[in-house]
């Protein structure tokens, strides 16, 4: 009876190794490739403000800064920004006139997790009746980024604006062996915030 016990259990854990598995590939054929192209000004997308989680080594804030300076949105959020990383710091990264730094970019400091990023988000968004959001964030983040956001933000239009992270390749495979277990992580993180996302106490 033990045997069987046992032999039930590796079974099913080798079925869940399996579909797990065959989850990541999916995940990452369906990874969205890197935007190149810049978005048309705001009056022309629609969007209310633009908003980057931060992470990725500061392409992801780059790319944001410079959505913002060509005219993509009215206010710009960085979430998830460093205790000890000042405005003025930031600022050396702006492309643009220096008066729509000074008056529109807000940093969050308050976000430790994609789910304080969210929360950020949406409680910046409420506060300034933001309906239309441009997210920038890494391609392989971006997934659980929007399931995220989206699950606390379920009227308003979320544009993903993805980056690269350098851990996909050109045919959207890890780039590298040193890549699979980041990208692998990011998948089992994905499924959960799928789950939460469902559940009743999602977005509150």
């Amino acid at each position: 009876m033990d045997q069987l016990i046992v032999k039930r259990f590796f079974s099913i854990l080798a079925g869940m190794v399996v579909l797990w598995a065959g989850g990541f590939i999916l995940f990452l054929s369906k990874l969205p490739p890197p935007t190149t192209a810049t978005p048309a000004p705001t009056e022309q997308i629609g969007a209310d403000g633009v908003v980057v989680f931060t992470g990725g080594g500061g392409i992801r804030i780059s790319t944001a800064m410079a959505l913002f300076a060509d005219g993509a949105g009215q206010r710009l959020l960085i979430s998830g920004v460093h205790p000890d990383t000042s405005a003025a710091r930031l600022s050396e990264f702006w492309v643009g006139p220096k008066e729509r730094f000074d008056c529109c970019v807000d940093l969050g400091r308050a976000a430790l997790t994609t789910e304080g990023n969210a929360a950020e988000l949406r409680d910046w968004a409420v506060s300034h009746n933001y309906k239309n959001i441009i997210l920038v964030t890494s391609e392989y983040h971006m997934p659980r980024a929007l399931a995220v956001t989206r699950a606390r933000m379920p009227d308003a239009a979320i544009t993903p604006f993805p980056v690269s992270s350098g851990y996909l390749n050109a045919k959207g495979g890890p780039a590298s062996a040193g890549a699979v277990l980041p990208l692998a992580g990011e998948y089992t993180k994905f499924l959960l915030a799928r789950i939460k996302a469902v559940l009743p106490v999602a977005g509150r």
